[in-house]
């Protein structure tokens, strides 16, 4: 099978979480509307609790997705024996999820979670639906690793898209026309989700198929399970560190000072799709790529990332205080734009690090980000604790951004890739502190902000033309088809 370029792929790639983006934008204040505030607020913890309980994927679908990638030009044969047996053992680790979200869950909805009692009913009767379909998420997950293993990025990203537009929008109309129990909405979900699931599920049976329970390998479950335990140490060891600095802010200064951090905060994180999407379509690739083969591609992405991201987050550190003014109230912009252009750097490098991580699981060493990932707590906790304290909000973003700086580091170093990549890949971090700079000379005036955040954009543009070979190219196939169309427009227009 002929490959795609590896930008065609980065661009669908970015398909599945903007229209993410877009279905929640439309869809959350219509289940506000019509389910009301507390029913919403079940629903965003019904799926917390089913995304956290995610963990027990135990990383079959990343080692899945590497095993199959590395195994593209086999027999089919083969190919079947690692994706059977991932299917298996996700099918039964999702059962055992399944009763523990059953259990811890409707314990936690019904004993520690504060539920008014008018709706404590409607909980108990919908829940067990989530964890019935629990099992079939895990799997799902082992299938969509399967077609981007021979990067069929395409299909995968409509394949996401339909699932997530169908249990988004399903359990919406739902409470429109049927009313806003969760006895009705949250089954609705559950069934909707379930359909995208099997929808997949037949999709990949068509391209990787047939299949036999007796394919399971258990050799080569030991080596997927080998390769997955340190992608779940990650799993779970991450959500810890990106949620302490809230827990934290919450207990010396208030849910109010949350409230002004982790709104920033979240806003910058969500600018994450570009690195993750990035990665995405590099792992296949890597994966079936010699170790100097793959650090050579992280080289590539490295260097048109630390560009183009720049791109987003110099602008982004400019016009913060002017959007944040806008969008909620200038009091609120003076406490939380400053905690935005701090993470905007950390996101930036952090995004770098993707790449590294990348490479490293690509060939066969998640055990290294694991094992940073646990010698990261005990010191995170100790600066964010003596930053929190002594600079509030601030403080608790630049121990944030800090920690990321230190894990890209280390990462960089574990990977292998040249320094004069990594380098090179690091000097936009001069356009972002310019873009500090300037911040605070344009923040009263909005059309000096617009001004000075285009012409960041522009100066991270530019420079990336200059020093990356891929925009060289990417520029050239750009110019090539709009001169392209404008011949065959003139051509069109003479006749």
């Amino acid at each position: 099978m002929s490959r795609r370029p590896l930008r065609t792929n980065f661009v669908f790639n970015l398909l599945f979480p903007l229209a993410r983006l877009a279905v929640s934008f439309v869809t959350v204040p219509i289940y506000i509307h019509h389910v009301g505030d507390a029913r919403y607020g079940v629903l965003s913890i019904v799926w917390l609790l089913a995304g956290y309980f995610g963990f027990l994927d135990l990383g079959l679908s990343r080692a899945a997705a590497n095993a199959l990638a590395k195994l593209r030009e086999a027999p089919q044969a083969e190919r079947a024996r690692v994706l059977l047996t991932t299917f298996v053992l996700n099918f039964g680790f999702g059962v055992v999820g399944s009763a523990f979200l059953l259990i811890l869950g409707g314990y936690l909805l019904q004993h520690v979670i504060s539920i008014p009692d008018v709706l404590r009913p409607e909980v108990a009767r919908s829940f067990p639906w989530i964890a019935a379909v629990f099992p079939m998420a895990l799997i799902s997950g082992v299938a969509i690793g399967a077609l981007e293993s021979s990067e069929r990025f395409l299909l995968a990203n409509i394949l996401q898209i339909l699932g997530m537009s169908v249990s988004q929008i399903a359990p919406v109309v739902i409470a429109v026309v049927v009313g806003p129990s969760l006895t009705v909405v949250l089954p609705a979900a559950a069934v909707a989700q379930a359909s995208g699931v099997v929808v997949t599920l037949a999709v990949v049976y068509r391209l990787e198929g047939p299949f036999s329970l007796r394919a399971f390998a258990p050799q080569e479950a030991r080596a997927l399970l080998g390769y997955g335990a340190w992608i779940t140490v990650s799993g779970i060891i991450s959500p810890l560190l990106a949620s302490l600095d809230q827990f934290l802010i919450g207990s010396l200064m208030g849910v109010a000072a949350v409230a002004h951090y982790s709104i920033p905060m979240n806003f910058v994180v969500r600018s994450q799709i570009i690195p993750a999407a990035l990665a995405r379509t590099f792992f296949p690739r890597m994966s079936s790529s010699s170790g100097d083969e793959a650090r050579a591609l992280g080289g590539r992405a490295l260097c048109s990332l630390g560009y183009g991201y720049a791109a987003i987050c110099a602008p982004g550190i400019i016009i913060s205080p002017l959007f944040f003014h806008y969008w909620i109230s200038a009091s609120f912009a003076l406490v939380a734009a400053p905690v935005a252009q701090i993470v905007f750097v950390g996101a930036w490098i952090n995004g770098l690090a993707f790449i590294a991580l990348t490479v490293l699981q690509s060939q066969g060493r998640p055990d290294i980000t694991g094992k940073l990932h646990m010698i990261e707590i005990l010191p995170f906790v100790a600066i964010l604790w003596i930053l929190t304290m002594n600079l509030g909000i601030n403080g608790a973003a630049i121990a944030w951004s800090l920690r990321t700086t230190v894990d890209a580091l280390a990462l960089f170093w574990a990977s292998g890739m040249q320094r004069r990549e990594i380098m090179s890949a690091l000097w936009p971090a001069a356009l972002l502190a310019a873009s500090g700079a300037a911040a605070h000379f344009v923040s009263q005036n909005l059309g000096l902000a617009l001004l000075a955040a285009f012409l960041a954009g522009a100066t991270s543009i530019t420079l990336g033309y200059v020093f990356c070979e891929d925009w060289k190219r990417f520029f050239a196939a750009l110019f090539a088809r709009a001169r392209g169309f404008g011949d065959g427009l003139i051509r069109s227009t003479s006749s």
